[in-house]
């Protein structure tokens, strides 16, 4: 055979010219004859059985690798000629074999290795928990979900405890849209470590979505971190608490009861059972006397119940008797004095619009001057420790007969009051100031006999602030007469206190409002509006 290129004579089996070195291809006819022989070659059992013996060629690794003795032979001696032998025959019987033999047994030779360590670095890869792991973030960052699924569901089952492998896998299935899946893992995760947050996060941005906060409201009461707990308030309904402990006290008590978030308060205290037809708390509950029986449940703003918080309380303290009020209640055509009569270390309070008293109310502290027309008083006595007693409740009108109207009597003064050079005009003005003065009505008022209205003084600037001056004027309800009314405290019999020179007029109301009022009921002197000098006593 000669060289396709120089055309040098070339040696049987050679696969490159030893002249020119150009690589020779050899074509050889195919016969049927090397057909049958590659097939026989294919499938006798050369690479192992016969003409390869698997176990000639580990003992052959097996004697390079085994160690040697001193004077460099086997530690296992006699074997070595017949390992030689074997080497040999196995070499012999290779370079016997035809050149296309020899490269088919060694393109086997190498896919069986290749093949191995392939099959071996698979597997290896199969039981990595750390490779299913990586595989996994590297199809999420691909937004491969479905395939991220697969392999952090490998990396589970390798290692089952392994928290940062549950979470992937729980994100995994979230983003690929299996909720139960998902919560599944959540739940896992919870039992293996309840301070999870992202587990929590996830499960309550699930439960979220489908609007079953009953589920979310369950699940942050059984979470034992605080921390957790605190970034979702406004989905737990705990059961309401209660300012007092249940127990027996010798003392009123205000009871708050109060919610972790916003939401409505339902409570009974009779003992039945709260819903939402029942007392919505608003303000705190005043225990005076007796048993109350309180049951209470909260509704968050996401209408989830909390369980019910009871509390029993028994106060035993003295309830104040009702006071007691003179006159009695009528009819009336003269002015009178309404006083009112308590045990001692009481306080009584009053309304006159009908609606039961409280310790905000009007505090009685003198007998005061019955007003015209018809008016309901109610009074109560409060103890000293805030237990309210029973009401008295009285009804008075007053008509007084008379022949000039409030508003008459008024007009009357202020006619009096400009000709006495008081005030510049009807309208108040007066020379110091840019306000002027108002009269304002208060009440009638009996002096030596004669019914008068009595209008107290006082100066409003143009902003619309108000004072009083000290100034109190009395017109005769009968014939129009006025005059400056002077205090001249007396010792009060109604009252059992005796006012010093220092208190002012009692006040009744009027357009004026009421007052408070720090001392009894009063005499008055009269004087002349023009020279202030008292009127003589008849």
């Amino acid at each position: 055979m000669k060289c396709p290129r120089c055309g040098n004579e070339l040696k049987d089996g050679m696969l490159f010219c030893e002249h020119c070195g150009e690589e020779i291809r050899i074509v050889q006819d195919f016969e049927p004859e090397m057909e049958m022989n590659m097939e026989t070659f294919s499938t006798e059992t050369f690479s192992v059985e016969e003409d390869f013996p698997m176990d000639e060629i580990l003992s052959d690794r097996m004697e390079s690798a085994r160690p040697k003795d001193a004077g460099g032979s086997m530690k296992a001696p006699g074997t070595e000629p017949f390992l030689k032998g074997k080497i040999r025959r196995i070499k012999k019987r290779f370079l016997s074999l035809s050149i296309q033999r020899r490269i088919v047994t060694v393109i086997i030779l190498l896919l069986l290795v290749f093949g191995a360590g392939g099959s071996a670095v698979a597997g290896v890869r199969h039981f990595s928990a750390d490779y299913q792991y990586n595989k996994a973030m590297e199809y999420i960052d691909k937004k491969d979900y479905v395939k991220a699924c697969a392999y952090a569901q490998r990396a589970v089952e390798l290692e089952p405890d392994n928290v940062d492998y549950l979470l992937r896998l729980a994100g995994c299935t979230y983003a690929a849209g299996n909720e139960e899946d998902t919560i599944s893992l959540c739940y896992t995760i919870i039992e293996m470590d309840n301070s999870n947050e992202a587990a929590y996060k996830r499960l309550i941005s699930i439960y979220e979505s489908r609007k079953e906060y009953d589920i979310i409201n369950e699940l942050l009461l059984s979470c034992g971190n605080e921390q957790i707990v605190n970034q979702y308030p406004a989905y737990i309904a705990k059961p309401p608490e209660f300012s007092y402990k249940g127990g027996v006290y010798n003392e009123t008590l205000s009871v708050k009861i109060i919610a972790n978030t916003k939401g409505t308060i339902y409570y009974t205290t009779d003992g039945s059972v709260p819903d939402e037809n029942s007392l919505v708390y608003s303000s705190p509950i005043f225990l005076e006397s007796g048993q109350y029986d309180i049951r209470a449940v909260f509704i968050n703003a996401y209408d989830v119940k909390s369980e019910e918080a009871s509390e029993y309380y028994y106060v035993d303290v003295t309830v104040p008797e009702a006071p007691l009020v003179a006159p009695e209640e009528g009819e009336y055509t003269r002015p009178a004095l309404i006083t009112v009569e308590a045990q001692e270390d009481y306080t009584v309070y009053y309304t006159t619009d009908g609606t039961l008293p409280t310790a905000d109310s009007t505090q009685y502290t003198g007998p005061f001057p019955m007003p015209v027309g018809v008016n309901t008083f109610r009074f109560v006595c409060y103890s000293a420790s805030g237990v309210a007693g029973e009401e008295t409740q009285v009804k008075y009108s007053l008509n007084l007969h008379a022949s000039l109207s409030i508003e008459a009597a008024r007009n009357k003064l202020l006619f009096e009051l400009v000709n006495a050079g008081i005030i510049q005009n009807m309208g108040g003005s007066v020379k110091t100031g840019t306000g002027h003065n108002v009269y304002g009505y208060k009440y009638a008022v009996t002096i030596d006999g004669t019914d008068y209205y009595l209008y107290r003084e006082y100066y409003e600037d143009d902003a619309g602030n108000r004072a009083g001056t000290g100034t109190d004027y009395v017109v005769s309800i009968m014939d129009g007469l006025c005059y400056k009314a002077v205090q001249a405290v007396k010792e009060a019999s109604a009252s059992g206190i005796k006012a010093d020179d220092s208190q002012t007029l009692p006040d009744s109301g009027g357009d004026e409002g009421q007052e408070t009022r720090k001392e009894p009921w009063p005499t008055l002197t009269l004087q002349d509006i023009n020279s202030g000098t008292n009127l003589p006593e008849e």
